[in-house]
């Protein structure tokens, strides 16, 4: 794969509380994570950074163990969800912390999606574009239900509010679904200080316009579009080409 990535802070906070790994295990899997800590709790930062961490450490162990990939992917996240929890009861200046985490577990051409919070984790191929994840949040029950749109959803004033989180104070619930690629398939993975400023239509648009030598750029590309637009949250992207190799 060749990979894309992008983070910034934004107009308006003062850390980056966003956090993403991209990266390649021993024995070729690819592993596409984006978390973004919870700004209305304490240590968001910190919360984000453990998460990804963690995936990134745990992976490799409960691979080899779990039955399945998307078993062994949702035992990860499981872990950092408990290593959240716990460094919250340990350290009181960090009771309380949160985040989303969505990765993805690319094994040739079969990928596994693992989701909590409102982060997402798109498939674009040609000219369509597949979100893959629904958000756990206020406005995500709105928008299954019909009473809004994406456009709505936007510049909803609830459109922060989330229903599930690491660290959260309810059982942790994990969504977790296969998707098969093709050649030519990108995955995109954003934190919602994109999703709320750049449409899924426009995403699908300049993915199609970067060729090759733009591809690298390209989620700095669109970290950039949503700061000129405002830059009301932290901004992150990691974007995946199938069947292309690894950019320097």
């Amino acid at each position: 794969m060749r990979v894309s990535a992008a983070s910034d802070i934004g107009r308006w906070r003062q850390r980056n509380e966003d956090a993403y790994w991209a990266g390649r295990l021993d024995g070729g899997a690819w592993v596409l994570a984006v978390a973004d800590g919870m700004g209305g709790h304490q240590a968001g930062d910190v919360a984000s950074r453990v998460a990804v961490d963690t995936l990134r450490e745990a992976l490799p162990e409960v691979l080899a163990t779990a039955a399945t990939p998307a078993l062994g992917l949702r035992a990860a996240v499981e872990r950092a969800h408990e290593r959240i929890l716990q460094l919250g009861k340990s350290r009181g200046e960090l009771y309380g912390m949160g985040t989303t985490l969505t990765a993805a577990l690319v094994i040739r051409l079969e990928a596994w999606i693992a989701h909590v919070g409102d982060s997402r984790a798109y498939l674009v191929r040609g000219g369509e574009i597949l979100q893959l994840t629904e958000d756990h949040s206020i406005v995500g029950e709105l928008i299954r239900n019909g009473t809004l749109d994406e456009a709505g959803a936007m510049v909803h004033p609830q459109r922060n509010l989330l229903t599930r989180a690491l660290g959260g104070p309810l059982p942790l619930e994990v969504d977790v679904r296969g998707q098969a690629l093709r050649d030519g398939d990108v995955l995109v993975l954003a934190s919602d200080g994109l999703t709320s400023l750049v449409s899924s239509a426009e995403l699908v648009a300049l993915v199609r316009e970067a060729g090759p030598q733009d591809f690298d750029a390209l989620a700095a590309r669109l970290v950039a579009l949503a700061n000129e637009r405002g830059g009301y949250d932290n901004i992150t992207a990691v974007l995946a080409r199938v069947g292309e190799e690894a950019g320097a």
